[in-house]
């Protein structure tokens, strides 16, 4: 394959154009998370274990005290190359009916390109937020398609990975006020603060909403009520020191003509105050990207090389021409145990 330079829309203003394409609400992983781009496709952090250590008291002339200093990891992450293309698209249609006819209408290709630059992109943002999910599922993003295979383990505790006692679709016996209770109190020896919100599915918060000890401690076992509404379940994690909920996530993409979900329905997820003190979206600098500014006819500088960018490929023969985006990128859990997920249904 070769760039093809003097195609109706150049490199530099497809990549501008599917920079700004804007990732849909539906996706709102990808949309509370910063997105962060590098020119390096290697992402090295120490996750640093904190504790609020004190100083100590001491007599004038006595001994001073000597703290420790904070322990930690070396982690070293390879970011994953992550593309694709229409090879039968508007623009290769129009093509065949320009040749046919003879005609040279520039401005319907141009269109055409940025049609296929758009639809590509919104794959690519519908693979990232598949990849928030699995991160956010286990902790770690487990790769195995196309040829590579891949897990890039951010080191959640294994504490923080939880399964409910009783499965809490038993709404009558599933003691899911304890559990939450619990989690917390783990949530809590471990980073020293409280989590500030929980995600899950709408699933899990109907089973909330109809637990029988938690519409017991809203409404009293007496009380012959079945069912509590989402500010009353709110209302009640707030007055327990539980993180209330974030709104219900059941985002699907579609995978080989299926439709999937992003974060399985029996999942539940507690994210720190600050959601974005977890992780981030890492990109980094493509082959197709370092092509682009060594070519000498892109205006791509190196220090805007990193990200997704767009080109007009010919190959041949037999000589086609279509568009392809391309970008080395995942989701990075910086802090994992700012994290804590249970399998709850």
């Amino acid at each position: 394959m070769a760039i093809f330079f003097d195609a109706p829309v150049s490199p530099d203003a497809l990549t501008a154009f599917i920079r700004g394409v804007p990732t849909p609400s539906e996706f709102a992983l990808s949309n509370t998370f910063d997105t962060v781009t590098e020119a390096t496709n290697t992402v090295d952090f120490a996750e640093i274990v904190r504790t609020n250590r004190t100083a100590r008291y001491r007599a004038f002339d006595g001994r001073i005290h000597v703290s420790e200093r904070d322990t930690g990891s070396e982690k070293r992450v390879k970011l994953a190359p992550l593309s694709t293309s229409l090879s039968m698209g508007e623009l290769e249609r129009l093509q065949l009916e320009f040749a046919r006819t003879s005609g040279t209408n520039q401005q319907a290709m141009a269109a055409a390109i940025y049609n296929d630059a758009q639809n590509l992109t919104r794959e690519v943002q519908a693979r990232v937020e598949q990849a928030w999910g699995d991160t956010l599922t286990d902790g770690k993003l487990s790769i195995n398609e196309n040829g590579l295979v891949s897990e890039a383990d951010y080191g959640v505790p294994a504490n923080h990975i939880v399964s409910a006692s009783t499965t809490w679709v038993t709404i009558a016996s599933a003691l899911a006020l304890t559990e939450l209770l619990a989690w917390v109190d783990v949530y809590v020896d471990t980073n020293g603060f409280s989590p500030g919100s929980m995600q899950t599915s709408q699933r899990v918060q109907r089973l909330l909403q109809t637990n029988a000890q938690i519409v017991g401690a809203i409404a009293g076992t007496t009380s012959g009520r079945t069912r509590v509404t989402v500010p009353e379940l709110n209302d009640l994690f707030a007055s327990e020191g539980i993180p209330t909920l974030r709104p219900a996530y059941d985002t699907r993409v579609d995978i080989d003509g299926v439709s999937t979900r992003v974060i399985a329905d029996d999942k539940l997820m507690f994210f720190p105050p600050n959601i974005r003190d977890l992780g981030y979206m890492r990109y980094g600098l493509s082959a197709t990207a370092l092509e682009l500014v060594n070519s000498n006819v892109a205006d791509l500088s190196f220090e805007e090389a990193p990200g997704i960018v767009g080109v007009v490929e010919k190959i041949g023969p037999p000589y086609r021409e279509f568009v392809y985006c391309d970008a080395v990128g995942q989701p990075i859990l910086a802090n994992a145990s700012l994290l804590l997920v249970a399998d709850v249904a």
